[in-house]
């Protein structure tokens, strides 16, 4: 059931698929604080509940539960995907077909066919994918303190699981919807900032732990002569995202929870950290707005869930292919 309002001409038509926690927390303030964009339709399993949390920023808006009665509410310029995993492919595909820039959430699928499937059909469409760590304004300072090619790399992301998150529907720990736990759920921006930092890695081994999916992930990749050990998970206690580096008898580290750098116990860069986590949606916003900006492509996004993959053939003792 869908509910026609008063839709603005005068801005780009920006419509989402999926209401809940990642776009109520990461989306809508991007959408709604940016002034070339008015959010028009809102395609939800519940409605009334998206109308609520919404609220005076949908004013404008439809709401609908039909993906049909979504595209047939006007023009939509920008189709953000938010769904759970497995329900990425139909808004996706959808939103292509009508010619709409597309921002889908990580991973782009919950398997690496629908990925691909996903990926064949984009073309020359806008198809952006959110991965925002790539952007971190402390990037440049941690490879510069490094100096070179470190000769063993740490990466620690830990996060409080859904004690913290409570996702609005429980869909994170069934393997059919999420495609995986922590490495299908995390992976992808651990794996993108060590790409950022280091370029493509090679899967050497990884150990998984939880059930009926993964909480927490031990894994190594390796750089050229760079080691890169991945501890995932999140189901601890705190949150954290480090990266340490060893190089020439010297740890530097990157600590993306604290916004800071550190050689040894020294901070030596600081930033304030603000709008880190929404970095790839803004980004991609002003990309369609023709802002400047920086579109995360379909390419990189499928190419962290094969690697991903691998991953996963070597937790079970399968060669990747």
């Amino acid at each position: 059931m869908s509910e026609r309002r008063n839709v603005p001409t005068d801005r780009l038509r920006y419509g989402v698929v999926g209401a809940g926690r990642v776009f109520q927390r990461f989306h809508l303030p991007a959408v709604t604080g940016h002034p070339d964009y008015a959010l028009v339709a809102i395609c939800d399993a519940d409605p009334a509940q998206a109308r609520a949390t919404v609220g005076d920023a949908g004013r404008d808006a439809v709401f609908t539960d039909s993906l049909t009665e979504f595209f047939a509410s006007g023009r939509l310029d920008v189709v953000a995907v938010c769904t759970p995993n497995d329900s990425h492919v139909a808004p996706v595909l959808a939103a292509l077909a009508a010619g709409a820039a597309v921002l889908c959430e990580k991973p782009l699928a919950a398997g690496l066919p629908d990925a691909e499937r996903i990926a064949a059909a984009a073309g020359t469409s806008v198809l952006g994918v959110n991965l925002p760590y790539r952007f971190h304004p402390l990037l440049p300072a941690f490879r510069e303190e490094i100096g070179g090619p470190p000769d063993r790399v740490t990466l620690t992301f830990t996060t409080a699981g859904q004690r913290l998150w409570r996702p609005v529907t429980k869909w994170y720990g069934d393997p059919a919807r999420a495609g995986g736990g922590a490495l299908l759920d995390l992976g992808p921006h651990a794996l993108d900032l060590l790409t950022a930092l280091f370029g493509t890695p090679e899967v050497v081994g990884c150990r998984l732990d939880g059930e009926p999916v993964e909480e927490r992930v031990d894994a190594e990749v390796r750089f050229g002569r760079t080691l890169a050990h991945l501890v995932v998970d999140r189901a601890a206690r705190t949150m954290g995202l480090t990266v340490e580096a060893e190089a020439g008898g010297r740890t530097v580290t990157l600590d993306l929870r604290r916004n800071e750098v550190r050689a040894g116990a020294d901070v030596v860069a600081r930033s304030d950290g603000a709008g880190v986590e929404r970095a790839a949606i803004d980004r991609f916003l002003d990309a369609v707005a023709g802002r400047g900006g920086e579109v995360v492509g379909v390419a990189e996004a499928v190419a962290l869930q094969r690697l991903i993959e691998q991953m996963y053939g070597s937790a079970k003792g399968v060669e990747a292919p």
